[in-house]
């Protein structure tokens, strides 16, 4: 019968520790003098100073190396959520990132003068009699056309930025004198951001190149968060760990 519950409970002699011991869910340090290597108690210990004085042979040592080791990282980056105006789709091992572009400074400053000139040129030129050529009223005109029709059409105005395996290219359509750049994968470096104003930021990356590192702005977006959803996105999918560059104010 003892045979028997032996062979029973067997199996069970045989499930080693290690097997279900899970990994310390804590990291600590025990302190020992490096004069006479004893143990130090924690009275012995001073965390703001980060001096420890041993009882034994009454070294006094630092201890900056332990706390740091233990030491829990409180600023954590929170993750960012994706804000309106920009669309991920994932194909394959290809990241297509879609962002709604907004109205820029000389759009909104070509809103406001160019039709003031358009009315004061058009208003000079037909009451005054004719003293200022034909060519300012038109000019003026033709402008504020220009600029109420980029306005008016702004929702189709997109930047696109497409990552495969090997390059990263970015493009704006239309394009407005912007070229579409293309980049190598393995130089870039760095993501950051630039405030602009308190109410735009760059989007910068550091590139490696030949010359040098370079400093090259990606895109320019109106919000805050917008521009920290883009550099988390495209570092997490290029894997590059985040780190602070000097250059950046946001």
């Amino acid at each position: 019968m003892k045979e028997e519950q032996f062979d029973e409970y067997k199996p069970a002699e045989k499930f080693e520790l290690k097997d279900i011991q899970e990994e310390p869910s804590k990291i600590f340090k025990m302190i020992c003098c490096p004069s006479c290597s004893k143990d130090v108690k924690s009275d012995n210990l001073n965390l703001e100073n980060k001096l420890g004085k041993c009882n034994s042979c009454h070294a006094i040592f630092s201890i900056a190396e332990e706390v740091k080791a233990v030491q829990v990282e409180k600023n954590v980056k929170q993750e960012t959520l994706r804000p309106e105006g920009i669309d991920l789709f994932y194909y394959e091992d290809d990241l297509d990132i879609t962002v709604q572009q907004h109205i820029q400074e000389i759009d909104a400053i070509g809103l406001i003068t160019f039709p003031f000139f358009a009315v004061l040129t058009i208003f000079i030129y037909f009451l005054g009699s004719k003293e200022i050529p034909i060519l300012f009223p038109i000019i003026s005109t033709l402008g504020s056309l220009y600029f109420i029709y980029r306005a008016f059409n702004y929702s189709k105005n997109k930047t696109y930025i497409d990552i495969n395996s090997k390059f990263l290219s970015i493009k704006s359509r239309p394009k407005h004198f912007k070229k579409d750049k293309t980049f190598n994968n393995a130089d870039i470096d760095q993501l950051y951001l630039k405030n602009v104003d308190g109410m735009h930021y760059y989007v910068y990356m550091t590139v490696n190149a030949l010359e040098g590192q370079k400093h090259v702005k990606l895109l320019k977006v109106n919000s805050l968060s917008k521009a920290k959803y883009l550099e988390q996105e495209i570092e997490k999918y290029l894997n590059i760990e985040d780190r602070k560059v000097p250059e950046a104010t946001a």
